[in-house]
């Protein structure tokens, strides 16, 4: 019996043609969506959409003929951002949307996000009932339900385009220098040309997708580690900012001409200030993750701002935000949300054209911020084990978390979880106080992440030590 089908943090994850993600089983799930739309909706409709990866096209025609096998009908847009199918899904009124991406995972791997009429993602109780669906479908397919159509829908990319672009002047961008970034992902076309259309001067990268080279040595999660490429190109070209998404467009960050690296906490506190002078910041409120630097906090705080976290993943960032009625949330990898009736999920080039417009009016704004807001030491280690070990049921750990916390002087912060879209990725972020030192957050993060690894009894287990201010990967050699 093959283990349930789950959607994680962010929809149904796994290695390309294995289940999954195998075409047996993405059938059922495709089944499986299309019964649950079918008894939800009374005419359902459906618009699908990928990033580059190979195994793309396959997983899109398993969904297809199994949404098409209980009378759904489908519009395949082919490839297209994950907002900007939550955009097309709610502005054109279908019933439900897909995305085929595993986002800034490996090219190998591959997922299934799906998204409500309404733009946002599907309940806790909707994906709850899919699951169990897609397992019925699995054990005894039933006859097909129905014979839904299927048209290609490409034109919708200018649709999405035009949204992009929507209050914003053409002539916005214009005497900005740009290197863009696109992760040989799905914003490899749509991206240069929204800046250009804004009057930016556009040099542009990972703008060639042969399917097995999306996040490859590029994307936002490569730059935020290895910042080398986007920075000679930026002093290539003369440019005035790097911009870099991941592979679905969902996740932004920049890098300065000086080679700073601008994450989702110095655009949370950037767009902070900024909606704040124009009286558009609901509750004085923005939302973050558990991730997020405590500097973000404090920053935040001097200007009569609240910083209210949630745990890890954009979903309960989101939710957290409609809750609370607030306009401003994200996370420190670069996923903000500007939340209003038109941006219903977080959209990298639609932020990226935002603050570039900002750089455009002021050049020095992210050399501004970085210098205005405080960075405690602060790394996430992180390594993949043989299984995972329930950390709840490691009796020694949680007095560990204590020590650590007494040693920052109870000023730090200790997050550990596993990865909600990585299989056994184990992820430790520990956070010193102000006088703390970053090679005492080092190896009281190594410690914390040994004790796990030897539960799992998986010792040969690789290390990796990311410092979350500079994305900058650190030889766990030196601390071992």
């Amino acid at each position: 019996m093959d283990s349930p089908i789950e959607f994680g943090t962010d929809g149904i994850r796994g290695v390309a043609g294995t289940y999954p993600l195998s075409p047996e089983a993405v059938l059922a799930t495709g089944r499986a969506i299309g019964r649950w739309l079918r008894e939800n909706a009374a005419a359902p409709t459906a618009v699908i959409g990928r990033d580059t990866r190979p195994s793309g096209e396959q997983i899109t025609h398993a969904l297809l003929a199994g949404l098409t096998a209980e009378g759904v009908a489908a519009d395949d847009v082919g490839v297209m951002t994950t907002p900007g199918i939550a955009y097309l899904t709610r502005a054109l009124g279908y019933s439900l949307g897909i995305v085929i991406s595993a986002s800034h995972n490996p090219a190998d791997q591959n997922g299934i996000k799906v998204i409500g009429s309404d733009g946002f993602k599907l309940s806790d109780d909707a994906e709850a009932a899919i699951e169990t669906l897609i397992m019925r479908y699995l054990a005894d397919p039933p006859a097909s339900s129905g014979f839904g159509r299927v048209h290609r829908a490409e034109q919708h990319r200018s649709r999405y385009l035009q949204h992009l672009l929507t209050g914003l002047a053409p002539d916005t961008l214009q005497g900005l220098s740009v290197v863009l970034d696109c992760a040989n992902g799905a914003s490899y076309a749509i991206a240069p040309e929204a800046f250009a259309r804004l009057g930016a001067a556009v040099t542009a990268l990972g703008t060639a997708p042969t399917g097995d080279n999306i996040n490859v040595r590029s994307g936002s999660e490569h730059v935020r580690r290895h910042s080398e490429t986007l920075r000679a190109m930026i002093a290539d070209s003369g440019a005035d900012v790097g911009i870099a998404f991941d592979g679905d467009a969902d996740r932004v960050v920049f890098l300065t001409p000086g080679g700073t690296l601008i994450d989702g906490d110095h655009i949370l506190a950037l767009l902070a200030d900024h909606l704040l002078q124009r009286g558009d910041l609901p509750g004085l409120t923005v939302v973050a993750t558990t991730m997020s630097n405590s500097g973000l906090e404090h920053y935040l705080r001097q200007r009569g701002i609240t910083l209210e976290r949630t745990k890890v993943g954009d979903r309960y960032v989101m939710e957290r935000m409609r809750a609370g009625g607030y306009r401003l949330g994200g996370e420190q990898a670069g996923h903000i949300i500007l939340l209003d009736d038109e941006h219903t999920a977080g959209d990298g080039i639609y932020i990226g054209l935002q603050v570039a417009a900002l750089i455009a009016r002021q050049r020095t704004l992210l050399e501004d911020i970085a210098r205005a807001m405080p960075r405690y030491p602060q790394v996430i280690v992180s390594t993949h084990l043989a299984r995972q070990v329930p950390l709840e049921g490691i009796p020694a750990l949680q007095p560990l978390v204590d020590e650590t916390l007494a040693a920052f002087d109870h000023q730090g912060r200790v997050n550990m979880r596993y990865s909600g879209t990585e299989p056994n990725l184990l992820r430790a972020m520990v956070e010193g106080g102000p006088r703390s030192s970053m090679d005492e957050v080092i190896e009281r993060a190594l410690a914390l992440c040994q004790l796990v690894i030897q539960a799992g009894q998986s010792d040969s287990a690789q290390i990796d030590i990311v410092d979350c201010a500079t994305g900058a990967k650190i030889d766990a050699n030196k601390y071992r």
